[in-house]
């Protein structure tokens, strides 16, 4: 059993896996196992792994677009990954990022969506700040089917 924990503040939503809490304040959680502190780098040892989900949107044109480039006002170390959301199916690339706070992710040239969503996880649960996801598009200048 999973426990959905939204902060009403910000609106961010945290999901425990191996926790089966049943109450939660600001510093605790509690179960039938026992009372637990919240804070630190990692949860229970294990890295926490930050997975961010933004939905899909409708590209500005019915043609078909391909993906040049996406930039990421991002800043951290190591590596992150990111998702390209398509109607049905979903593509996956690494890039690092960068401690000057901008980065960029090369992704593939065939995907031509008219609906594109992103995801961005960092997989080592190294600490990281998102300020923006730029996505440069290519239009097709005949293809709509």
């Amino acid at each position: 059993m999973n426990a959905i924990v939204c902060n009403t503040i910000s609106g961010a939503v945290s999901e425990y896996t191996r926790f089966t809490f049943q109450s939660i304040t600001h510093t605790h959680g509690g179960s039938a196992t026992g009372l637990y502190a919240f804070g630190g780098d990692t949860d229970d040892g294990l890295a926490i792994v930050s997975k961010i989900r933004l939905p899909s949107t409708l590209r500005e044109t019915t043609l078909k677009q391909s993906l040049e480039m996406v930039y990421l006002s991002m800043a951290g170390t190591g590596c992150a990954r990111l998702t390209v959301y398509g109607a049905h199916q979903s593509w996956d690339y690494s890039f690092p990022l960068r401690c000057s706070g901008q980065t960029r992710c090369q992704v593939g040239r065939g995907i031509r969506e008219n609906y594109l969503g992103f995801g961005l996880t960092t997989p080592a649960g190294q600490a990281f700040t998102l300020d923006r996801v730029e996505a440069m598009n290519k239009a097709s200048t005949t293809r709509r089917v």
